[in-house]
């Protein structure tokens, strides 16, 4: 499935284990801190991965859509 995950990691916070996520997926780069991922994750699996990547005090979200709701936005919670 096709996501768009945009993020502002605070200062200080690092960005490797996110830039490996993007990597083992083949994520495109769209702008500086928005990319876009297609993987064989479920929603709630994809979550548990972004919060692995990123750290609690990071502002991240992501773009989806589904059959249910179609397209849906959800930001991240730590």
């Amino acid at each position: 499935m096709k996501r768009i995950v945009t993020y502002d990691i605070r200062q200080g916070n690092d960005y490797q284990k996110f830039y490996d996520f993007v990597k083992q997926y083949k994520g495109v780069r769209i702008t500086e801190s928005t990319y876009e991922l297609d993987t064989p994750l479920s929603q709630a699996d994809f979550e548990k991965r972004l919060r692995y990547v990123f750290g609690k005090d990071d502002n991240v979200a992501y773009i989806s859509c589904n059959n249910k709701e179609g397209l849906f936005f959800i930001q991240v919670e730590f």
